[in-house]
Protein backbone atom coordinates (compact mmCIF):
# COMPACT_ATOMS: atom_id res chain seq x y z
CA UNK A 1 0.00 0.00 0.00
CA UNK A 2 1.27 3.69 -0.65
CA UNK A 3 2.22 5.71 1.95
CA UNK A 4 -1.29 7.97 2.65
CA UNK A 5 -1.02 11.88 2.85
CA UNK A 6 -1.76 13.14 6.13
CA UNK A 7 -1.15 17.00 5.29
CA UNK A 8 -3.70 19.36 6.33
CA UNK A 9 -5.33 21.29 3.67
CA UNK A 10 -6.44 24.84 3.32
CA UNK A 11 -8.69 25.92 0.57
CA UNK A 12 -8.52 29.63 -0.76
CA UNK A 13 -11.10 31.41 -2.54
CA UNK A 14 -10.78 34.43 -4.39
CA UNK A 15 -11.90 35.77 -7.93
CA UNK A 16 -8.34 37.83 -7.97
CA UNK A 17 -5.41 35.52 -8.11
CA UNK A 18 -2.83 38.39 -6.84
CA UNK A 19 -4.61 38.20 -3.85
CA UNK A 20 -4.27 34.24 -3.53
CA UNK A 21 -0.83 34.54 -4.31
CA UNK A 22 -0.14 37.00 -1.25
CA UNK A 23 -2.12 34.27 0.96
CA UNK A 24 -0.17 31.40 -0.25
CA UNK A 25 3.11 33.40 0.85
CA UNK A 26 1.60 33.52 4.04
CA UNK A 27 1.60 30.02 4.28
CA UNK A 28 4.76 29.60 2.51
CA UNK A 29 6.82 27.60 5.07
CA UNK A 30 3.53 25.39 6.51
CA UNK A 31 4.09 21.67 4.90
CA UNK A 32 0.26 22.19 3.76
CA UNK A 33 -2.00 21.03 0.74
CA UNK A 34 -2.92 24.54 -0.80
CA UNK A 35 -6.46 24.29 -2.53
CA UNK A 36 -7.72 27.49 -4.62
CA UNK A 37 -10.78 28.46 -6.06
CA UNK A 38 -12.03 31.61 -7.98
CA UNK A 39 -15.62 31.94 -7.29
CA UNK A 40 -17.99 30.42 -4.82
CA UNK A 41 -19.25 27.67 -7.01
CA UNK A 42 -15.86 26.24 -7.43
CA UNK A 43 -15.01 26.63 -3.64
CA UNK A 44 -18.54 24.46 -2.82
CA UNK A 45 -17.38 21.75 -4.71
CA UNK A 46 -14.18 21.57 -3.53
CA UNK A 47 -15.39 22.05 0.01
CA UNK A 48 -17.73 18.91 -1.00
CA UNK A 49 -14.68 16.79 -2.67
CA UNK A 50 -12.16 17.43 -0.75
CA UNK A 51 -12.73 18.74 2.72
CA UNK A 52 -10.15 20.97 3.62
CA UNK A 53 -9.30 21.52 7.36
CA UNK A 54 -9.85 25.40 6.74
CA UNK A 55 -11.34 27.93 4.00
CA UNK A 56 -10.40 31.33 3.72
CA UNK A 57 -13.05 32.95 1.17
CA UNK A 58 -13.54 36.37 0.03
CA UNK A 59 -16.82 37.73 -0.14
CA UNK A 60 -17.14 39.85 -3.67
CA UNK A 61 -17.25 37.43 -6.17
CA UNK A 62 -18.94 36.30 -9.82
CA UNK A 63 -21.03 33.45 -9.77
CA UNK A 64 -21.42 33.01 -6.12
CA UNK A 65 -20.31 35.42 -3.90
CA UNK A 66 -18.68 33.85 -0.40
CA UNK A 67 -21.81 34.66 1.65
CA UNK A 68 -23.92 32.47 -0.40
CA UNK A 69 -20.99 30.06 -0.64
CA UNK A 70 -20.67 30.06 3.41
CA UNK A 71 -24.24 29.88 3.70
CA UNK A 72 -24.30 26.57 1.55
CA UNK A 73 -22.14 24.73 3.41
CA UNK A 74 -23.08 25.96 7.06
CA UNK A 75 -26.57 24.23 5.87
CA UNK A 76 -24.98 21.15 4.52
CA UNK A 77 -24.83 18.75 8.14
CA UNK A 78 -21.94 16.77 6.67
CA UNK A 79 -20.06 20.04 6.37
CA UNK A 80 -21.21 22.47 8.74
CA UNK A 81 -18.08 21.66 10.93
CA UNK A 82 -15.51 23.14 8.51
CA UNK A 83 -13.99 26.42 9.88
CA UNK A 84 -15.24 28.97 6.92
CA UNK A 85 -13.44 32.93 7.23
CA UNK A 86 -14.74 35.69 5.32
CA UNK A 87 -12.78 38.44 3.95
CA UNK A 88 -14.26 41.59 2.64
CA UNK A 89 -12.37 44.75 1.25
CA UNK A 90 -15.39 46.67 3.57
CA UNK A 91 -15.35 46.35 6.92
CA UNK A 92 -19.00 48.44 7.65
CA UNK A 93 -21.98 47.18 9.78
CA UNK A 94 -23.65 45.63 6.90
CA UNK A 95 -20.94 43.42 5.37
CA UNK A 96 -20.33 42.29 8.72
CA UNK A 97 -23.81 41.42 9.43
CA UNK A 98 -23.76 39.78 5.68
CA UNK A 99 -20.99 38.00 7.02
CA UNK A 100 -21.87 36.39 10.25
CA UNK A 101 -25.55 35.93 9.36
CA UNK A 102 -23.87 33.35 6.31
CA UNK A 103 -22.47 31.34 9.25
CA UNK A 104 -18.96 32.09 9.14
CA UNK A 105 -16.60 31.67 11.77
CA UNK A 106 -14.41 34.49 11.40
CA UNK A 107 -14.20 37.51 9.66
CA UNK A 108 -10.80 39.94 7.55
CA UNK A 109 -10.46 42.74 5.85
CA UNK A 110 -8.09 43.70 3.44
CA UNK A 111 -5.85 44.77 3.28
CA UNK A 112 -5.09 41.54 4.95
CA UNK A 113 -1.65 41.81 7.24
CA UNK A 114 0.17 38.45 7.41
CA UNK A 115 0.25 38.08 11.28
CA UNK A 116 -3.22 38.56 11.65
CA UNK A 117 -4.02 36.05 8.94
CA UNK A 118 -1.59 33.72 10.68
CA UNK A 119 -2.90 34.20 13.57
CA UNK A 120 -6.47 33.65 12.76
CA UNK A 121 -5.03 30.02 10.60
CA UNK A 122 -3.70 28.64 14.47
CA UNK A 123 -7.18 29.54 16.04
CA UNK A 124 -8.91 26.82 13.55
CA UNK A 125 -5.40 25.21 13.23
CA UNK A 126 -2.44 24.92 15.67
CA UNK A 127 -0.22 23.57 13.58
CA UNK A 128 0.00 26.48 11.42
CA UNK A 129 3.51 27.82 11.58
CA UNK A 130 3.32 31.86 12.02
CA UNK A 131 7.03 32.38 12.17
CA UNK A 132 9.18 33.70 9.17
CA UNK A 133 11.81 31.60 9.14
CA UNK A 134 15.24 32.96 9.61
CA UNK A 135 19.12 31.78 8.54
CA UNK A 136 21.99 31.96 10.54
CA UNK A 137 24.37 34.86 9.09
CA UNK A 138 27.06 37.42 9.62
CA UNK A 139 26.29 40.33 7.59
CA UNK A 140 27.44 43.40 8.52
CA UNK A 141 25.13 45.91 8.95
CA UNK A 142 24.99 49.89 10.40
CA UNK A 143 21.52 50.77 12.46
CA UNK A 144 20.43 54.36 12.74
CA UNK A 145 19.13 55.17 15.99
CA UNK A 146 17.79 58.93 16.33
CA UNK A 147 20.82 61.02 15.35
CA UNK A 148 23.76 58.26 16.12
CA UNK A 149 25.03 55.35 13.68
CA UNK A 150 25.28 51.67 14.95
CA UNK A 151 27.80 49.26 14.02
CA UNK A 152 27.23 45.92 13.95
CA UNK A 153 26.38 42.48 12.34
CA UNK A 154 23.02 40.45 12.08
CA UNK A 155 23.62 36.94 13.60
CA UNK A 156 19.51 36.00 13.05
CA UNK A 157 18.10 37.17 9.54
CA UNK A 158 14.59 36.56 8.01
CA UNK A 159 12.34 38.63 6.16
CA UNK A 160 10.46 40.36 8.91
CA UNK A 161 13.65 40.97 10.66
CA UNK A 162 17.18 40.25 12.17
CA UNK A 163 19.10 39.96 15.38
CA UNK A 164 21.54 42.51 15.07
CA UNK A 165 24.78 41.58 17.48
CA UNK A 166 26.37 45.62 19.45
CA UNK A 167 27.12 46.95 22.19
CA UNK A 168 25.19 49.59 22.05
CA UNK A 169 21.41 49.49 24.26
CA UNK A 170 18.64 51.05 22.28
CA UNK A 171 15.08 51.82 24.03
CA UNK A 172 12.84 48.69 22.94
CA UNK A 173 10.01 50.66 20.34
CA UNK A 174 12.58 53.11 19.16
CA UNK A 175 11.98 53.68 15.44
CA UNK A 176 15.30 52.89 13.35
CA UNK A 177 16.94 52.05 10.12
CA UNK A 178 18.90 49.55 9.53
CA UNK A 179 21.25 48.77 6.11
CA UNK A 180 23.33 46.14 5.44
CA UNK A 181 24.86 43.96 2.03
CA UNK A 182 23.86 40.93 0.98
CA UNK A 183 26.16 38.49 -0.51
CA UNK A 184 24.83 39.04 -4.06
CA UNK A 185 25.52 42.57 -3.37
CA UNK A 186 22.37 43.93 -3.30
CA UNK A 187 22.21 46.65 -0.42
CA UNK A 188 18.98 46.68 1.59
CA UNK A 189 18.17 49.76 3.87
CA UNK A 190 14.83 49.86 5.16
CA UNK A 191 12.95 51.48 8.37
CA UNK A 192 12.72 49.07 11.51
CA UNK A 193 11.45 48.96 14.83
CA UNK A 194 13.40 47.27 18.09
CA UNK A 195 11.37 45.35 20.01
CA UNK A 196 13.48 43.31 22.24
CA UNK A 197 17.07 43.20 23.94
CA UNK A 198 19.21 41.01 24.98
CA UNK A 199 21.70 42.07 27.55
CA UNK A 200 21.41 38.54 29.38
CA UNK A 201 25.21 38.14 30.63
CA UNK A 202 24.81 33.88 30.16
CA UNK A 203 24.05 34.66 26.27
CA UNK A 204 27.30 34.65 23.81
CA UNK A 205 25.27 37.91 21.71
CA UNK A 206 24.47 41.36 23.24
CA UNK A 207 22.21 42.74 20.81
CA UNK A 208 18.63 43.97 20.01
CA UNK A 209 15.47 42.28 17.49
CA UNK A 210 14.47 44.49 14.73
CA UNK A 211 11.44 44.55 13.40
CA UNK A 212 11.86 45.83 9.28
CA UNK A 213 9.09 48.04 7.86
CA UNK A 214 8.89 49.21 4.23
CA UNK A 215 10.65 47.78 3.14
CA UNK A 216 11.18 48.48 -0.97
CA UNK A 217 9.81 45.69 -3.06
CA UNK A 218 13.20 45.09 -4.87
CA UNK A 219 15.28 45.06 -1.69
CA UNK A 220 12.56 42.52 -0.45
CA UNK A 221 12.73 40.06 -3.84
CA UNK A 222 16.59 40.46 -2.89
CA UNK A 223 16.19 39.41 0.53
CA UNK A 224 13.82 36.77 0.06
CA UNK A 225 15.65 35.22 -2.92
CA UNK A 226 19.14 35.16 -0.68
CA UNK A 227 17.01 33.25 2.11
CA UNK A 228 15.30 30.89 -0.09
CA UNK A 229 19.05 30.39 -1.76
CA UNK A 230 20.12 29.32 1.86
CA UNK A 231 17.22 27.23 3.23
CA UNK A 232 17.41 25.18 -0.56
CA UNK A 233 21.45 24.75 0.07
CA UNK A 234 20.61 23.60 4.24
CA UNK A 235 17.70 21.28 2.48
CA UNK A 236 20.20 19.65 0.07
CA UNK A 237 22.88 18.71 2.59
Amino acid sequence: MGQVDMNKSILLVDDVRMHIEIEKDFLKFNTLDILTAKDGLEALNIVKTRRPDLVFMDMQMQYMDGATACRAIKDDASLLNTPVVLITAMGNDESKKTCYLAGCDYLLTKPLDRDVFLNVARMFMPSIDRRVKRVSAKIDCSVRCQDEMVSGHLSNLGSGGAFVVTDYSPIPGSIVQISFSLPDEAIIVCPGRIVWENRMESKSSTGFGIKFSLMAKEAKTSLDRFLESVHTDDAQR
